[in-house]
């Protein structure tokens, strides 16, 4: 890539494909990244996971992303801006595959309806607070970042629309963060995958109540 930004070499179309599995987010871990991969195109859906990782690596040689570690896990950064795609880089994409960070998410969710919700025990309600801790913690490095200072007020609000959204469906949250706080889109992401709605939803509640307990 020059100076100016401008491409030298376009993306394949295997890269772009790679591309567009980051969905929304900037940065991504590998694994999820490699699971979009194979839901955007049926004819790649049998490309291994070693095939993948080489394309991986060609891409980050040509700049077009850079490697990163997400919370101990390995993922990348994505380099590469929409305007220098132009129309490439969702061409006819319908708005169901835009959305792929809540893409298998929503599909997950489907078989989570039927089942139980988790006993709430001490040991949960402890895991549940430090995870609220730890997001509470990254919505504030981001708004440090985004605006220079941290606003305990609105954090508050965030963490209680967050419950709200979260209360209607994870489409919901999803749009809320990616226009409200896209800054902690992985991390709200990274928690449905491992834990579900359930526990984040749990966590929300915990988090807006020591806010509003400790701040009003």
């Amino acid at each position: 890539m020059t100076d100016r930004g401008t491409l030298e070499e376009p993306p394949n179309a295997i890269e772009l494909d790679i591309i567009r599995s980051f969905g929304w987010s900037i940065v991504e871990v590998e694994e999820t990244l490699y699971e979009r991969f194979l839901h955007i195109s049926s004819s790649r859906s049998l490309t291994p996971r070693d095939v993948f990782q080489s394309h991986l690596r060609e891409m980050e040689a040509k700049g077009f992303i850079s490697p990163i570690h997400l919370h101990g896990l390995k993922g990348y950064k994505r380099l590469l801006a929409d305007k220098e795609l132009g129309n490439s880089i969702y061409p006819n994409v319908p708005l169901d595959e835009m959305r792929l960070a809540v893409g298998s998410i929503r599909a997950k969710s489907t078989i989570e309806k039927h089942r139980a919700p988790p006993k709430v025990t001490e040991d949960l309600l402890s895991l549940s607070e430090n995870v609220g801790k730890g997001l509470q913690a990254a919505l504030e490095n981001w708004m440090l970042r985004e605006t220079g200072r941290i606003s305990k007020g609105t954090v508050h609000e965030h963490m209680k629309n967050m419950c709200h959204a979260l209360n209607k469906s994870e489409e919901a949250l999803f749009d809320y963060v990616r226009t409200q706080t896209p800054g902690i889109l992985i991390e709200v992401g990274q928690i449905l995958r491992s834990r579900g709605s359930d526990f984040l939803l749990l966590s929300l509640r915990l988090t807006e109540a020591n806010i509003r307990k400790y701040s009003y």
